[in-house]
């Protein structure tokens, strides 16, 4: 099965070695996003839920660093559609990790994150780390648009993430898409610059790599496409002006042209093929004389007029 490239930028993170400040901020983003409360026999719980295995042993093993909890690590599968399987971290200690973290609200989380959590610029870095963990995605970058987004459930939070990530200068919009609040980033540029900040840079050189083949190719198809088109262009020109000439042949005769127009069709005749640049030099090659462009279409313009006059008179 074929890795996606969002897969890929959070797997490279979770393999990132972090100060414990930025553990701390990481799990208020994680927990915020991906984490449940409820009341058992040993008192409030903390369940954490993700469908990679990998973002699981990450918050598994900062939690036992930062707080040596009691950690209950169970698997369930997605039966539905044959979905991924689900990692479940059932955490004790709940209380004292969220009041350290800043998230504690009765038997709930706060809206925003704790402040102090967020003073140092690693910390913000790494806090934005924990959101693209926990509900982040990016498209491939072959495919035809750039997008990167963070989902969450609730506007205010959205509108602080929107914030952080303005203050990287990234350009961040909000939507609201269904029940859930989307920041999303439609620029390669700022892309890059995201996955940069949250310690990706693998995946910014496999990204900003495809990036630039991809537009290399597209610059190529354009140009090709335009080759195309002057090759059409110029082969439509080439054939009505052998039907006027033709024209010109029927009713009057070709030798009742002067001898410039004259030298002109014996050339496009014999080079029905040759745009108007080459056509120029196939000129000068049959004559010996120069001819200019301008000096060609001036006489195919003789010629045009000339046929169109004809076939007038014909009508008549």
């Amino acid at each position: 099965m074929k890795v996606s490239f969002a897969r890929k930028v959070k797997e490279e993170v979770v393999f990132n070695d972090f100060e414990m400040c930025c553990q701390k901020a990481i799990l208020s983003a994680i927990i915020k996003i991906n984490g449940t409360l409820s009341l058992s026999n040993q008192g409030l719980l903390l369940t954490i839920r993700t469908e990679n295995a990998k973002i699981a042993s990450k918050i598994h093993k900062m939690l036992k660093e930062v707080y040596h909890p009691h950690i209950e690590f169970l698997v369930s599968r997605k039966m539905k559609l044959k979905k991924n399987n689900v990692y479940i971290l059932k955490v004790s200690k709940a209380k004292e990790i969220l009041e350290d973290l800043g998230l504690m609200n009765g038997l709930g989380f706060e809206v925003l994150p704790d402040s102090r959590l967020l003073k140092k610029e690693c910390c913000q870095r790494a806090f934005l780390a924990g959101v693209f963990l926990a509900s982040g995605s990016v498209n491939n970058p072959e495919t035809s648009n750039y997008h990167l987004e963070l989902s969450v459930n609730e506007q205010e939070y959205a509108q602080f993430i929107q914030k952080l990530l303005n203050h990287f200068y990234l350009n961040a919009k909000m939507i609201k898409r269904r029940n859930k609040y989307i920041v999303y980033l439609k620029s390669s540029e700022k892309i890059g610059d995201f996955l940069r900040a949250i310690g990706a840079s693998q995946s910014v050189m496999s990204f900003e790599n495809t990036r630039i083949e991809r537009n290399m190719s597209n610059t190529f198809n354009r140009l090709n496409n335009c080759d195309i088109a002057n090759d059409v262009k110029s082969m439509v020109s080439s054939n009505k002006q052998l039907e006027d000439i033709n024209i010109i042949e029927m009713f009057r005769g070709i030798d009742m042209l002067d001898e410039k127009t004259k030298n002109v069709v014996l050339v496009r005749r014999k080079y029905p093929d040759l745009s108007l640049s080459e056509l120029c030099d196939a000129y000068y090659q049959e004559t010996g004389e120069t001819i200019s462009k301008s000096g060609l279409h001036h006489r195919f313009k003789k010629i045009s007029d000339m046929a169109a006059e004809l076939m007038q008179m014909q009508g008549e």
